[in-house]
This record gives C-alpha cells, sequence and structure tokens, in this order.
C-alpha cells in the first residue's frame, strides 16, 4: 500500500478522473447509440475498478464513484439557455444514469483488499499452508 503522501496524492487523482469519465460519458452514450452507451459503462467500471484495485480499498472505489455522481447529477439537472439538455429523455440516458449507479455501489461495496473469514465467534479463521 502507497504511503499517506502517495494514497492522497491517488484519490486526489481519482476524484478528477471520474468526473472526466461522467462527462466523456455523457456525451458519448448518446451520441453513438448502442456503442457509445457499451464504451460509456465500460469506461466508467474501469475507472471505478481501477480506484478499487489501485487502493485495495472501498474508498478507492468510492472516490471516482463520487465524482462520477456528482458530475452526472449536475448535467442531469443543467440546462443551456435555449432548452437544450445534456440527457434526453430516452432509454439510452436513463440505462446509463442507472447502470453507472450499479456500477458505483458495486464497485464502492466490492472487498478490493480481500475477504478475510471469520467463525460465528467472531475469530479468524486459520488457513493451513502445507
Amino acid at each position: 500500500m502507497p504511503d499517506n503522501a502517495g494514497r492522497i496524492a491517488a484519490y486526489v487523482v481519482l476524484f478528477p478522473l471520474g468526473v472526466v469519465v461522467a462527462f466523456i460519458g455523457a456525451f458519448t452514450q448518446a451520441a453513438y447509440p448502442p456503442a457509445g452507451l457499451i464504451v460509456a459503462l465500460a469506461g466508467t467500471a474501469g475507472v471505478f475498478g481501477l480506484g478499487g484495485s489501485l487502493m485495495k480499498t472501498k474508498i478507492g472505489a468510492a472516490v471516482p464513484a463520487a465524482g462520477w455522481m456528482l458530475t452526472v447529477l449536475f448535467f442531469a439537472s443543467w440546462t443551456k439557455p435555449e432548452g437544450d439538455w445534456i440527457f434526453v429523455t430516452g432509454a439510452l440516458s436513463y440505462i446509463y444514469l442507472f447502470g453507472g449507479t450499479i456500477l458505483a455501489v458495486a464497485a464502492a461495496t466490492y472487498p478490493w483488499g480481500g475477504i478475510k473469514p471469520l467463525l460465528l465467534s467472531g475469530e479468524s479463521v486459520k488457513t493451513h499452508t502445507g
């Protein structure tokens, strides 16, 4: 695991990476249907997985997910003066929003550091390596 300064620097990089993926995905999913949706969700899952596997913590996946979620919520509520929306009403936009949210929750709850099995008594399981 990286030291504290390296860990903080990684989190500082992961948050804007989530923002960038949300920005690109918001426009890609609508511009090139249906392949754009697949690419946008794959990129989203890739960034969440990168954060989790790089940091080996749930927070490592949650930081880019937070950047993605804040950006997507901003885009979902923002309109231009001409009345244009970034996310139009349609199946692709809803699949991107819902699918990305499911990916964010799945990545943020996945045990990236490994599962440590416990007995009902709360004791760690002793594994035999022989």
